[in-house]
C-alpha cells in the first residue's frame, strides 16, 4: 500500500488532525508531505522528530471539539513516546524547566 509521508504521520499519530496540522509539523523537520513514504523515511531522524513534535502539538490542542478526548494517562503515554524520540535525538524533552507545556502538565491529573 503506497501512501505519502503526510498519510503516513496522520496515520501513526491516530488522532484527528487537519492535513494542515500534520503537513507543518513535516514541514519544520525537513520532509515533502506529498513525497512517497518508505522505509527510509520512516527511520529517518527528521520523520521521527515530526512524529513527537505532532505529539507534542496533539497534548496541547486536544479537546471534544476536534472528534477525540485524551486522559491524564494517555496524556502522560504520549508525552512519554514524544520526550523517548526527543531524549534519542538529544533535543529538548516536554516538561523540562522552561517548557511552554508546564501548565498542561501540572494539571492533567485533572482531566479524567
Amino acid at each position: 500500500m503506497e501512501m505519502t509521508n503526510l498519510q503516513a504521520l496522520k496515520a501513526r499519530v491516530n488522532y484527528p488532525l487537519t492535513d494542515i496540522q500534520a503537513a507543518e509539523k513535516l514541514m519544520g523537520r525537513g520532509i515533502d508531505e506529498s513525497a512517497d513514504f518508505d522505509k527510509e523515511v520512516a527511520d529517518s531522524k527528521a520523520f521521527q522528530l515530526a512524529y513527537a513534535d505532532t505529539l507534542r502539538f496533539v497534548i496541547t490542542m486536544v479537546n471534544l471539539s476536534q472528534g477525540g478526548s485524551i486522559t491524564a494517562q494517555n496524556v502522560a503515554g504520549i508525552r512519554g513516546t514524544a520526550n523517548a524520540i526527543y531524549k534519542k535525538y538529544g533535543e529538548d524533552l516536554i516538561g523540562e524547566k522552561g517548557d511552554d507545556l508546564s501548565t498542561i502538565e501540572d494539571m492533567s491529573d485533572s482531566w479524567t
